[in-house]
C-alpha cells in the first residue's frame, strides 16, 4: 500500500461528505436518555418484601418502646426488669504509688533539686519555679476533675503526664547543675 499523497486525495474526495445515521439510531439514543418506568409486575415483586420489613420494623420499635417505655417516661421500672446486682466498678487509680521505696526516692529527689535549684541565677530560678508551680496546678485540678469522674481514663492520663512533667523538670534542672567531671 504506497499510496502517494495525490492518490489519497482522490480517495478522500470520492468519500461522501455527508452520511445520513440509520433510522433506528435516534430511537436508541433517545430510549437510552429517557428509560421507560418500569413495569408494574417488577413493582409487585418487591412490594411485598418492603412491607414485610417495614412491619418487622415496626415490630421491634413497639418491643423497645414497650420494654423502655416505663424507664424513660420515669415510671417505675418493674421488678423483672431490673439488672441483677453486681459489684460496684472500681475506678483506676491514678494517684502516685504510695510504697515507701517511691516515696524515699521522690523525697531524695526533690532535695537534690531543691539544693541546685540555688545554683541557678535568679531569673532562671523564678522559672524554673514558675514551671513548677503551674504543672502542680495542673496536677490539684486534674485531682479535682477525677473526683467527680473517677473512671476517665483521659484524666488518668493527664495527671500521670503531670508526674512525669514534675520529675523530668527535677532531673532537668539536676542533671544541667551537675559540677563538670573530668575522665580519668
Amino acid at each position: 500500500m504506497s499510496d502517494t499523497p495525490s492518490d489519497l486525495d482522490e480517495r478522500l474526495a470520492s468519500l461522501l461528505v455527508d452520511v445520513d445515521p440509520p433510522a433506528a439510531l435516534w430511537s436508541r439514543v433517545a430510549a437510552e436518555l429517557h428509560p421507560a418506568p418500569p413495569n408494574v409486575r417488577s413493582r409487585s415483586r418487591t412490594g411485598p418484601l418492603a412491607l414485610a420489613a417495614g412491619l418487622a420494623g415496626l415490630a421491634v420499635m413497639a418491643g423497645l418502646a414497650w420494654r423502655l417505655g416505663p424507664a424513660l417516661t420515669g415510671q417505675a421500672v418493674p421488678p423483672t426488669a431490673t439488672v441483677a446486682a453486681q459489684p460496684p466498678v472500681r475506678a483506676p487509680d491514678f494517684g502516685e504509688p504510695q510504697t515507701p521505696e517511691y516515696r524515699r526516692a521522690r523525697l531524695a529527689m526533690e532535695q537534690t533539686f531543691r539544693a541546685r535549684l540555688t545554683d541557678l541565677d535568679p531569673v532562671t530560678r523564678s522559672k524554673i519555679e514558675a514551671s513548677l508551680a503551674t504543672i502542680r496546678q495542673a496536677r490539684e485540678d486534674i485531682r479535682e476533675a477525677l473526683a467527680t469522674a473517677p473512671a476517665d481514663p483521659v484524666l488518668g492520663r493527664l495527671l500521670q503526664s503531670t508526674l512525669t512533667d514534675e520529675f523530668d523538670l527535677f532531673e532537668n534542672v539536676v542533671r544541667s547543675t551537675e559540677p563538670n567531671r573530668t575522665r580519668t
